[in-house]
């Protein structure tokens, strides 16, 4: 007869995530991770499988849940100017928020990469590209609605407001007040809006 669960795995794998979060791959151990979650090994293992494993459930949960709504800022936004400032401000909210650890998953991760196999680099670097490719369709049809000069190049924009965003999330680990980037994002607006969007 098969033994039944009696665990949520969403819970548990949310409070993996925040242990992932916090930590780090590699500074974050199997004993911690059953404290954490309230299992014991074998539970982790029958459900989620090797840490790695267990590792790339979470991330998983994260891109389906926090990092989504970086993407639903830039797609719900009127104007392009919107949704720059949309997914800008998001980043400072995900750093910000004091129920969560500080940063951002996937750009802890892609700072720590050398530590994960090839199927979890593809995950992370597909995040970031998804990103920019989500960046890059709203400046495009901005573009076609006569927001943004014919000629500018969407994709390098795109890239811009993407590498904002990282360095962002690593200036605020870093210590940078939300004063300090709130200021970049809109020293950062006014130079889009000068160079690039119509008046």
């Amino acid at each position: 007869m098969a033994r039944t669960k009696n665990f949520d795995e969403n819970e548990v794998l949310e409070l993996a995530m925040y242990l992932f979060w916090k930590k780090g791959y590699s500074a974050t151990s199997m004993k911690e991770l059953e404290q954490v979650m309230g299992l014991n090994p074998t539970s982790i293992y029958n459900a989620f499988g090797s840490k790695r494993e267990l590792f790339k459930k979470v991330l998983d949960l994260y891109l389906h849940t926090l990092l989504s709504r970086f993407i639903e800022s830039v797609e719900k936004a009127e104007t392009a100017r919107q949704a720059v400032n949309n997914v800008l401000r998001e980043s400072l909210n995900l750093h910000f928020n004091v129920s969560n650890p500080g940063g951002c998953l996937v750009v802890l991760s892609l700072l720590e990469k050398e530590q994960h196999d090839e199927s979890t680099k593809a995950m992370l670097d597909s995040a970031l590209q998804h990103l920019q490719n989500a960046i890059s369709v709203r400046l495009n049809q901005a573009q076609k609605d006569g927001e943004i000069r014919l000629g500018v190049d969407n994709n390098v924009m795109a890239n811009h407001v993407t590498a904002l965003i990282v360095g962002m999330i690593t200036m605020a680990r870093a210590g940078f007040s939300r004063a300090d980037l709130e200021a970049l994002i809109k020293k950062s607006i006014d130079i889009f809006t000068e160079q690039n969007w119509v008046s």
